[in-house]
């Protein structure tokens, strides 16, 4: 793992998705031995909202899809980061109103496996990409030097045959520009939002206009959790009071990943790759309230 985003791209590009024979690597082994474990971790009963349905052949069958979908599509994150998103999914009371948002899409793994599980608990799935790749950098934004530009294209029409293939694709609606012009005209209330946007202008934007229309108890998950200058936006006291009026939500999972089998141990190149994902909640609280000799 590295924080060059160029490097990232070029890696994911090479390696990821790139096979479609399961058992093929030690890694695609390992996620194929944990399914069951991952599964039962996951979707424990208590959690789950008894609406749904969710019966354990129904649970395995939804895990089998997204391992076989991340498979056959190139994709940056994990079918196990994927599941995570789907068990969150599944435990919202279906009378919450809200859609998913997926901001950053590439080929559409990710869409296709956030398509079936919204099917499951009956709710769009609006997704944000430019469908060019990504865009000229910023200044002064460390993740995106001018090299990226471009990088992690999947063409629009590309992403819309791999999920009517692989997903959904009547749950899915597809929103083209770049973020800072299309994510200020959202309107729906959100009860998830994925982001993988690889800069940080990109996750600002993001957060700017997508933190507003979360549910009281929404969700936002992110896949680059392994940078911890990234992932300080959402302990920044500064910018949650000048956005929001509100302190900082936090971010579990900044730095390893939540709890999914695969631990980032960086800073340094590591032979597997993690395969986790990191979120907050519209209702969390990070900031640091303590004062020492102060008693309540």
């Amino acid at each position: 793992m590295t924080d060059d985003p160029v490097q990232r791209a070029q890696d994911a590009q090479a390696d990821l998705g790139t096979t479609s024979r399961p058992m093929r690597s030690l890694r695609d082994a390992y996620d194929a031995a944990s399914m069951v474990p991952l599964v039962k971790a996951l979707f424990d009963d208590e959690r789950i909202h008894p609406a749904y349905g969710m019966t354990w052949s129904k649970k395995m069958k939804l895990a089998v899809q997204m391992y076989r979908n991340r498979m056959r599509i190139r994709s940056g994150t994990s079918y196990k980061a994927h599941l995570a998103m789907a068990a969150t999914l599944l435990s919202i009371p279906p009378e919450t109103e809200g859609v998913v948002v997926e901001c950053g899409c590439w080929f559409g793994g990710s869409t296709a496996n956030l398509s079936l599980v919204c099917d499951l608990v009956d709710r769009q799935l609006v997704v944000y990409d430019s469908f060019e790749g990504l865009p000229r950098g910023e200044a002064g934004d460390k993740y995106a030097p001018p090299e990226a530009h471009g990088l992690f294209r999947g063409d629009r029409d590309v992403v819309e045959e791999n999920v009517r293939r692989h997903g959904v694709i009547e749950r899915c609606e597809l929103r083209q520009g770049w973020f800072r012009d299309t994510l200020p005209e959202h309107r729906e209330p959100i009860v998830l939002t994925f982001l993988d946007v690889d800069y940080q202008a990109s996750l600002h934007d993001c957060i700017v206009n997508l933190w507003p229309h979360l549910t009281d108890q929404g969700y936002v998950f992110i896949d680059e959790y392994v940078l911890l200058d990234y992932c300080a936006l959402f302990f920044s006291e500064r910018f949650w009071s000048e956005q929001f009026d509100a302190p900082p939500p936090g971010l579990m999972g900044v730095g390893t990943g939540v709890g999914l089998g695969q631990y980032y141990l960086g800073p340094f190149d590591w032979s597997v790759d993690p395969g986790s994902v990191a979120y907050t909640r519209k209702d969390f609280y990070a900031r640091w309230d303590y004062r020492p000799g102060q008693h309540t």
